[in-house]
Parts: C-alpha cells; sequence; structure tokens
C-alpha cells in the first residue's frame, strides 16, 4: 500500500509543475507550439534498436520519467542553456492544450488518454520552465554542479485555490489534492544521469482506506530517479506528514511497462542517495 500511495502522489507531479512564482504565472514566456512538443515526445521515446517505444507513457508510473525526458529533450534542443548565460532568457511555457493534443498525437491514436493526463487538462494546467540557472543556484559546494537547472511551475488561472479527486481505482483508494500553483527545482547531472526534483511544494495525497489512512495527508518533498536507456527507473521518493518533520524515503523499481516495485539494487541505492550540496535562489513570493 505504501508503493501505491507514493506512486500515485508522484504522477501528480505530471499534472501540476511549478518554477517561480509570480514572474512564472505571469511571462513573458516563450511560448512552445505543439508540432514542438510532439517531435520531443517522440524522439525520448526512441530506442536504438526496433521500433517499439524505450517505455511506456500510458503507464501512471512511468509519467513523471516521460515528463522529465521530454523536458531535458526541449531544454536541449528547443532551449539555450549555458552555465553562466551572457542574458536573462524567457522562460518556457508549455500550454495545457498543447501538451494534451501532443500526448493524445503520439501515444493515444487507438487507445484511451491516461487518467493523469486528462486531469491536467481539465484543470487547465499549464507548465513554465524557467532555466535562467541564476535564479535557481546561489552556490554550488565542491564538483557537484548540475548540467541543466531550472525552476518548475505549474498552474492554472481560474481562482479556485485547489482542486482534489478521488482515485476509487486505486490500492489503497487515495484522494489527490493540488495546490493552484505547485513549484519545484529541476537538477540534471550529466555524469550519472541523475534527475533531482527538489523543494516540491502544492502537492498533497490521502488514503482513504487501510493504516495508512492514520496519516492523513502527506506532502510530496523530492523526487530522485535514474533512468536507465531502454530499461526500468530507480526512483527515491520523500513525503511528509508535515513539512517541518523528517519524512518517509522509499527506493521504488519502476519497469518499462511500468509496474512499481519496491526497492532498488545497491549500487543505484547509493547513487539516488547521494549528497547534494546546493544552496537556492529563494523563489518569489506569488
Amino acid at each position: 500500500m505504501k508503493i501505491k500511495l507514493i506512486s500515485f502522489m508522484v504522477l501528480s507531479l505530471l499534472s501540476v509543475q511549478s518554477v517561480l512564482v509570480a514572474q512564472q504565472t505571469k511571462g513573458p514566456f516563450q511560448t512552445l507550439d505543439q508540432e514542438s512538443l510532439k517531435r520531443a515526445m517522440e524522439m525520448v521515446l526512441k530506442k536504438d534498436t526496433g521500433p517499439e517505444p524505450a517505455y511506456d507513457p500510458t503507464a501512471t508510473p512511468n509519467g513523471v520519467r516521460y515528463q522529465i525526458d521530454v523536458i531535458f529533450y526541449l531544454l536541449e534542443n528547443e532551449a539555450r542553456q549555458d552555465h553562466e548565460p551572457p542574458e536573462e532568457t524567457l522562460p518556457l511555457l508549455i500550454g495545457y492544450k498543447e501538451w494534451y493534443q501532443a500526448f493524445k498525437s503520439v501515444n493515444c491514436q487507438d487507445q484511451d488518454i491516461p487518467e493523469y493526463v486528462e486531469r491536467a487538462y481539465e484543470f487547465k494546467q499549464n507548465m513554465v520552465v524557467d532555466y535562467n540557472r541564476n535564479k535557481v543556484i546561489k552556490e554550488t559546494y565542491g564538483t557537484d554542479i548540475p548540467y541543466l537547472a531550472a525552476n518548475i511551475t505549474l498552474f492554472w488561472d481560474s481562482p479556485e485555490k485547489s482542486f482534489s479527486y478521488k482515485d476509487l481505482e486505486s490500492k489503497p483508494p487515495l484522494k489527490i489534492i493540488y495546490e493552484r500553483v505547485i513549484t519545484y527545482r529541476f537538477l540534471k547531472y550529466k555524469d550519472d544521469n541523475l534527475v533531482v526534483c527538489d523543494q516540491i511544494k502544492g502537492l498533497k495525497g490521502k488514503a482513504l482506506k487501510g493504516f495508512l489512512r492514520i496519516f492523513g495527508k502527506s506532502h510530496m518533498m523530492q523526487y530522485r530517479t535514474l533512468a536507465v536507456k531502454n530499461g526500468p527507473q530507480y526512483v527515491l521518493v520523500e513525503v511528509r506528514k508535515f513539512r517541518w518533520l523528517f519524512g518517509l524515503k522509499t527506493d521504488l523499481t519502476i519497469t518499462p511497462d511500468g509496474e512499481t516495485l519496491e526497492g532498488v539494487p545497491e549500487k543505484e541505492k547509493q547513487r539516488l542517495r547521494r549528497k547534494i550540496k546546493i544552496q537556492y535562489k529563494p523563489l518569489k513570493p506569488g
């Protein structure tokens, strides 16, 4: 049950992403068109051999992996990212309509659209990717410097402060709660392919049955992942009952077809749990 709760909370990362707050939800932006998104979604699924996709993006547990891969591709190919940019660049805006239509075209011509994509479209959640490093990182310690760094923001424009819905098909059944603005730090390391989604704010979940009900609403705090090309992804997830308390950290293996298993190999566990020493720039309140 612990795996199912964490896996579904992780899925909400897809439906709501966030970067800086006031500035990032108001622009100005570089707006990505549907064709650019389609190209990115197709490219990240290509295998070295064979026509089959590297993994199934319609499986809910693979949703975060797909989103991370698409963001990485866009930053490498559709935007400029320098360690010390000569001037500030406009954040990328990924509209909810463009993401939905691109996903449907690439992955769902002969099948239903997965619920996590439908929910993002229903809530009209847009994504902003601000890849100006000077807005993300204040200082790094040692040689552990991210190859890419961005602030990510998911938001909708309506006045509602939050949305929630119940997934009665999950085991245990869950209530997922999205705040109007969700933010996190996105870090990509080149040497070991580690991706860190840090300082996540605005995402909560609650088990409706089973012993996990005693914890009530839990906050998603951090998500780390190591993806093997044409293979599984290894994940470390941290959730907390209260943001100011130490929380639960769980290692998971997610197969290409979306099956979630508890635990990871020892070598990958050490890489996932290695210390990262970064001082972030504060996010502007909004």
